[in-house]
Order: C-alpha cells, then sequence, then structure tokens
C-alpha cells in the first residue's frame, strides 16, 4: 500500500525551473528600490500600512486589485505592488498543476476525497486535517510560482482558496452535490469551522498561511436550466426567474426569514463567528428580489456588522454581470457594478475563457472608474473593497522581508509528502459507508467481508480512473492531464486478492447496450462473489451547470443488476454518486451495498481493503437517501424547507431508504447512557451539563463508530403552529472513536439552554423554556435523555441572537 500511494508523487518534471513567479520580486511587494513607501514600514500597523498604500493608488489603478482571473496581473509596478491571483480552488485539494520537487521529481498536489464523503466521515480532525494540508501545499506552490490547472499561462495560484462549499444539499438533484459534506447545517458549520483552522493558521502565528472563501453565499443549490415562471426584464427584476427560465444565474426564490436563519445561513454563521473565516463568495442567484452580490443587507449588514466578518468578499465568475445581464435588477452594467461595490462585493470575477484566461477587461477595471465619475459610486467605496482586500495580502505577509518569514520556506517536497498522502487514505476510509450486509450462508457469515474464493468485478466503474476524483481538481498525475497514475478497482483488487475476473457488463455508466450482459453473467457463475461497481459520474450525469432530472440509477445499469444478480451468487454494490442514488431495487436484491461517493485518488484501494476486511473503518451517511418518488413530491425551484413532504432528516415526514447518520460496520457496538435519565439547564446561564456516553466494541474485530446527538422539542414546549415545531430532531453534535474489539470509551457531550436553541418563523435565535427528548444514537441503536430547560426571570421565548429585516432597494421591507 505504501508503495502505491507514493504513485503519481514523482515523474518527470513538468514545472517550469526557471519560472518568472518563483522569485520574490514577482510575489512580494516592498522590497529593494520600493520599500521606502511608509507602507513598507513593519513598524506601522497594517491598517495605517494599508490606508497608506490605498492614497497612492490613482482611480484607474484602484480597481486592478479588485479583479480575479479576468484582468491584468494585479499589479501597480510603479509602487512595487505585485500582481495577485485571486480565485484559485481548493474543494478537497489544491488545484493546480504539479510543482517540482527538490530531486527535480515532480510533486503533484494531494488530491483528498470530494466533500460530501469527507462529510460522511463524521471527522473534524479529519477535516482540519486536510484543510492544514492544502495550506501547506499552498505555500510550497505558491513559493514555486506554480498556476492553476489549466493551459500555460496563468499566472501563480494566489493564497486564497475558493472553498469549503457549505451550501446545504437541499435536493438530490442538484448536480453540485458531491462538492458539500451535508444536508445539515450544524454539520457543515463544524467542516467550515475545521478546514477554516487548518486552513489558515499554520506554523507563523504571525502569518496567515492562507485564507478560506465560503461557498455560495447564500442558498446557492440549482445548477441547470428549469421552465419557471418569470418576470417582466426591467429594473428591478421581478418573479421567481426573469425571463422565464430558471437557472443558477437567474432564480429569485422568495426565502422565510425561517429558512434563511436556520439552514441556508447557519453554516456561514458558524464559520465566520466560531471558524473566523476571512473570505466569502457571494453567490450568482438572488434571494427574495436582490441578487446576492447586490445584497448590502446580506454582505454589510449580515456578514459584518452582525456577525463581526474581517476579510473580503467575491462573487461569484460572472456574478456581478449577471445583476444586469441575467437578474435585470440593474439598467446599466455601470450599476451593476456600483451596486455590487456598494453591497459589499469587493473582489470581481469575470467570466474567464480557458484559452485567454487574463484579458485586459473586466467589469471592476471598466466600470469602476465611469462609475466614480458619473457620481453612482463614491470612490470611498471602492477604497474600503480595497481596504478588505489589501489587508489580507499583508496579513498574509506579502509586503514584508520575505526571508524573515517561515512560510518563504516551505519546501518544494511539501507537496503530497508521506503524511499528507496517509492523511488523505485516512480520510477516504473513513468516508466510504456500509449500507446493507446480509447473511448469505447457513452458518450466519455475511456477504461482507469477503475473506477468499473466487471474486467477479463487473460493472462501469471498475475500471473508472477519472470518475473516482469527482470534479474540482488540481494536476493528479505527471506529464499530460490524464490520470493513467489514478489506482482504478480492478487494479486494486488484483493488488489485494490474487483470483479476480473482470466483466464489464456495460461500455459506460449511460449505456444501455446488453450485448457484454453475457460475458458479465458468465463470470458471476464462476465466482464466490461479485462485486458491482455502478453508478454516476462527474462529467455524465452530474456536475457544475447541470441537475439531476431524476436520482435512479441509469437504466442500463439496473438491467445489469437484475441480470448478475438472478445468478444467485452473493452480490455486493458499490455505488459511486454524488448526489444520492435512489436504489429501492438494489436495496431489495443486492446482498451487501456500499456507498462509496467519488473516493479520490486513493479510493480504489481504500474500497478494496474495507470490502476484504483488511479496514473496518466505515463512517454514517451525511444526508438523506430518499426512494425514486421523492422527487415527484418537491418542486426543484421551492426553498421551503418545512413544506410536507419536508425537506433534509430535519423535517422528512416520509420514510427513506436509509436515513441521515446510519451506517453499518463489521463489528457490533453497544451504548449506555451514564447520565441521569432527565437534566435540567437554565436559561441565561453559562453553564452546561454533561451528557455522558460509554460506547463498547462487544464484536471481535477492531472498528470505528461515529456517536451523534440530536434534540427535538417535546410536544408543549414550542408554539404548535410555528415552523420550528415541525422539526423531526436537529444534530447537535458528534463524536467519532476507534476501539479495538472489547474496548470501551466514555465520551461527553455538552447540554445548555443555548445548544437547544430554535428559531422562530421571524428568524430570531430563542430558547423556549420546556422539555426535549436528546438522543444519543450511533444511527442504529438510541439512548434517550430528557432536558429540561428551566425559564429564565424574562419574557418567552429568550431572543439568543434577533434577526434584522432585509430591504429592497428602494428600503420598502421584504416580507419575509
Amino acid at each position: 500500500f505504501a508503495l502505491f500511494i507514493l504513485l503519481g508523487a514523482a515523474g518527470a518534471s513538468v514545472a517550469s525551473a526557471g519560472s518568472p513567479y518563483a522569485n520574490q520580486a514577482a510575489r512580494y511587494g516592498c522590497l529593494e528600490g520600493h520599500d521606502h513607501y511608509p507602507f513598507c514600514d513593519t513598524k506601522l500597523p497594517i491598517e495605517q500600512r494599508v490606508d497608506d498604500l490605498i492614497s497612492r493608488l490613482t482611480l484607474d489603478e484602484k480597481p486592478t486589485l479588485l479583479e480575479a482571473r479576468y484582468s491584468p496581473m494585479g499589479n501597480v509596478s510603479r509602487l512595487g505592488v505585485p500582481q495577485y491571483d485571486w480565485g484559485g480552488n481548493c474543494v478537497h485539494g489544491v488545484q493546480s498543476r504539479c510543482g517540482t520537487g527538490t530531486q527535480n521529481d515532480t510533486r503533484c498536489p494531494t488530491s483528498f476525497p470530494n466533500p460530501n464523503h469527507l462529510g460522511a466521515s463524521f471527522n473534524e480532525t479529519v477535516w482540519r486535517t486536510m484543510g492544514r494540508v492544502i495550506g501547506v501545499e499552498l505555500r510550497s506552490l505558491w513559493r514555486q510560482g506554480i498556476g492553476e490547472n489549466h493551459p500555460s499561462g496563468l499566472p501563480p495560484f494566489g493564497l486564497d482558496c475558493w472553498s469549503p462549499n457549505i451550501n446545504v444539499v437541499r435536493d438530490p438533484r442538484w448536480g453540485r452535490n458531491m462538492e458539500t459534506p451535508s444536508e445539515d447545517p450544524y454539520l457543515l458549520g463544524a467542516f467550515g469551522v475545521a478546514v477554516t483552522e487548518g486552513l489558515q493558521w499554520g506554523d507563523d502565528d504571525r502569518y496567515l498561511q492562507g485564507i478560506v472563501t465560503l461557498k455560495h453565499f447564500v442558498a446557492n443549490s440549482l445548477e441547470g436550466t428549469w421552465p419557471g415562471p418569470g418576470g417582466p426584464a426591467k429594473y428591478p427584476g421581478t418573479g421567481l426567474c426573469p425571463g422565464g427560465q430558471c437557472s443558477r444565474h437567474t432564480i429569485d426564490p422568495n426565502i422565510s426569514a425561517y429558512d434563511l436563519a436556520s439552514t441556508y445561513m447557519k453554516a456561514f454563521k458558524t464559520s465566520v463567528v466560531q471558524g473566523g473565516a476571512l473570505g466569502v463568495m457571494c453567490s450568482y442567484n438572488g434571494v427574495n428580489g436582490v441578487p446576492s452580490c447586490a445584497n448590502k443587507w446580506l454582505l454589510d449588514q449580515k456578514l459584518r456588522k452582525e456577525w463581526g466578518f474581517k476579510g473580503y468578499v467575491t462573487g461569484d465568475s460572472g456574478a456581478v454581470k449577471d445583476i444586469y445581464k441575467r437578474h435585470f435588477y440593474a439598467p446599466t452594467m455601470e450599476d451593476a457594478v456600483a451596486d455590487a461595490v456598494n453591497a459589499g462585493t469587493d473582489v470581481q470575477s469575470a467570466t474567464w475563457k480557458k484559452n485567454r484566461p487574463w484579458s485586459v477587461y473586466g467589469e471592476y477595471i471598466d466600470m469602476i472608474p465611469r462609475a466614480v465619475r458619473a457620481g453612482k459610486l463614491s470612490e470611498k467605496a471602492v477604497d474600503e473593497a480595497l481596504r478588505h482586500t489589501l489587508t489580507l495580502r499583508f496579513r498574509l505577509g506579502l509586503f514584508d522581508p520575505p526571508d524573515d518569514q517561515s512560510y518563504e520556506h516551505v519546501s518544494p517536497d511539501a507537496v503530497r509528502r508521506p503524511e499528507h498522502v496517509a492523511a488523505a487514505v485516512e480520510a477516504t476510509e473513513q468516508g466510504l459507508v456500509l449500507l446493507q450486509n446480509r447473511q448469505v450462508s447457513s452458518n450466519g457469515n455475511r456477504a461482507l467481508p469477503i475473506l477468499g474464493g473466487k471474486i467477479a468485478a463487473i460493472g462501469p466503474h471498475v475500471t473508472s480512473r477519472g470518475a473516482l476524483l469527482g470534479n474540482y481538481l488540481g494536476q493528479i498525475c505527471p506529464g499530460a492531464n490524464g490520470f493513467d497514475c489514478v489506482e482504478n478497482f480492478l487494479e486494486a483488487l488484483q493488488a489485494l486478492h490474487a483470483d479476480v475476473t473482470y466483466a464489464p457488463g456495460l461500455a459506460n455508466v449511460t449505456s444501455s447496450d446488453t450485448s457484454l450482459f453475457a460475458e458479465a453473467v458468465k463470470a458471476a457463475g464462476t465466482a464466490d462473489h461479485v462485486l458491482l461497481f455502478l453508478g454516476l459520474d462527474p462529467n455524465i450525469v452530474e456536475r457544475e451547470g447541470e441537475d439531476r432530472k431524476d436520482t435512479s440509477l441509469p437504466p442500463g445499469q439496473l438491467a445489469l443488476f437484475d441480470a448478475v444478480r438472478k445468478v444467485g451468487k452473493p452480490v455486493t454494490v458499490v455505488l459511486l454518486n454524488g448526489g444520492v442514488v435512489a436504489a429501492s431495487a438494489v436495496k431489495e436484491h443486492a446482498s451487501a451495498i456500499v456507498e462509496a461517493w467519488y473516493p479520490g485518488f486513493f479510493g480504489a484501494r481504500a474500497v478494496g481493503r474495507s470490502l476484504l476486511g483488511l479496514a473496518n473503518r466505515w463512517g454514517k451517511l451525511p444526508v438523506t437517501i430518499y426512494d425514486e418518488k421523492y422527487i415527484e413530491q418537491v418542486d426543484m425551484l421551492d426553498f421551503d424547507m418545512v413544506k410536507t413532504p419536508g425537506r433534509t432528516y430535519r423535517y422528512f415526514t416520509g420514510e427513506p431508504l436509509w436515513p441521515f447518520g446510519f451506517g453499518l460496520s463489521y463489528t457490533n457496538f453497544s451504548l449506555k447512557c451514564l447520565s441521569n435519565s432527565t437534566i435540567r439547564v437554565r436559561q441565561l446561564s453559562e453553564d452546561h451539563a454533561l451528557m455522558r456516553l460509554q460506547v463498547q466494541n462487544t464484536g471481535r474485530v477492531a472498528g470505528d463508530e461515529v456517536v451523534m446527538v440530536f434534540f427535538r422539542p417535546l410536544p408543549g414546549t414550542l408554539p404548535g403552529a410555528s415552523r420550528a415545531a415541525k422539526i423531526r430532531k436537529q444534530l447537535s453534535g458528534f463524536r467519532r472513536v476507534t476501539l479495538a474489539a472489547g474496548e470501551a470509551a466514555v465520551l461527553e457531550f455538552p447540554v445548555s439552554a443555548v445548544t437547544l436553541a430554535v428559531h422562530s418563523d421571524n428568524g430570531d435565535e430563542v430558547s423556549y423554556a420546556g422539555a426535549y427528548e436528546v438522543q444519543l444514537t450511533n444511527g442504529l441503536q438510541v439512548e434517550t435523555v430528557r432536558v429540561e430547560v428551566d425559564s429564565a426571570d424574562a419574557a418567552q421565548p429568550v431572543v439568543l441572537d434577533p434577526w434584522t429585516s432585509a430591504a429592497t432597494k428602494d428600503q420598502s421591507l421584504l416580507i419575509v
């Protein structure tokens, strides 16, 4: 395994050793010849240095520092201000080209599993470690002057990452479900905090290691084109989708204050307030009549004034243009730019073309000077945007002497070093979910693990390489931008088990050609165990810009499954997908089912080890798996979370195929609550009570277990007509443990009136006095505690965080 996991870390060099960006003059300001300015004086406070630099810029120079990607180099050479590339992605690894190590070996960025796979680990340490790995490799690649993973000619990768994506998985059809960890806002917030802490803060506490950019703010969860009602194409745009066609660029849903506060904004708030995230991306869509990147209430009132945000805001690529072109909110492009800057969109990213990524045109560069001279935008507002962005560049150390900074000495060998590989492997094994494992023999043996015998590996994904990786990829393999160095399932199984027969069954995931079925059925007939690798594809069936229209497996795959399972051998189905698959027929007839998501570079080996019992590190579902009929009951264009049948496990009133938090293991665990059956806490008290739970591995092999804490208000605690009264349960904590056979551990979970808070219909975060049921569960066994919240000497409910109303451009209050 150790030999394999380093595959791709060495090879022919593809990075240019003579890259002009690798020298300090291309990356740092205030070097010799330009170090006499007050903004270069490290004895001055950063605020004063930033203001001095801004005061020296002309109006035409200022917007060049506020453009991402589709701009000039973003430098001001007369002042020694170097270029800087805003807008690299690091969704599950640095999305750059490979670097060159000290031995002239190619070192490609470490690639982790996709975020939904990471979410299934329920492990904050895994998430924080990934952030740390990304931060270290980001610094190493930036120091080498490595560009984004696109054709040559790009400038070097910057030190900000347009990630993590912490949008809620609202609908299983959404094309970008693979990019976000969960449908639960608490888990999303914990993920955002952990990645932020790992990525932004490294070994040198004087400087930022890097910058996260939380995306997409807010309520982004639709990609493709959907027919919908539209309003007149005039300013301001009205209707759900101006023009009648709904897409991520045009949709403008009316979302209640309750849903905004309790679902769509919650993870962003947590990541900013608790994690200290310093970047946010406003989304394409509008909310309640205002495009997100023109929404001052969203970007200034909420983000900065209420949450204390101290970072920068960027628009998604083309989002500022959408204010005028797609939402019809502004009458001209000039007005759209003025609206964006005034609202708090500090950086704009134009729609860029990979064959010409750095042009002389960008909406801010072209329109900001015109808008200022026309009186639509004050230069003071432009300076404020510069203050937000330049402060971060100073905090990164880019205007301080570089040789005195530890980050300037990060080795090129830091990229994909062994401990980074080990972290990615750990994350991969912990995110696989064992959904089903039936007995297949009279002696009680289950389908998994496979401990011997002949294996038939069948299905369109057996030899997949690129599909394992998901989307938003850095350069994965040395040389051409391909995936030859990625181990596929067949290779992994052959390396782990001597007797494997392969039959594709289908040429690809969307094929309905049955001509290969006979060979697959023959292979199944001669085997003791059948492994059937089915699922979706991140470039064909689901992807950015395209949603699914149904959630079933493609028809050809269902037919292949039916043909193979009728042979009568134990069939284990391994699913590859981003959005969940409604696999009702598979659940009914398969012996075992493994949810592998898009498991990443090390996915084939991790799946192989898990199937053969060499690893027992299974995770839990971070999403609900609905049946095929669910999407007939919910409108893709309806963002209401509570409306029957309800969205996500918190409100869904039906019976899922597999519920949120479900996941099996090769061993057994028992739970025993060690706390009193009833606990009392008090409103407006900083104290909390501890719930203690013993978890014991009662099986014969070592394994991992995840314990989750949910709560629900008991009847009579909340007003019966309130939206929060519809909550079926709500996650409020989780822990993952590794236990040897027979070993036990005691876990402690705090509970207080604050941890049991909900939101009122008007968006306030509130604490209600009354009774709550707290569930401590591994998804199979549940221990309950009754928590009684005693009333404070105050009106009920106690408002913990009041909601402020949004206002439209004419300042009339929105109806939410």
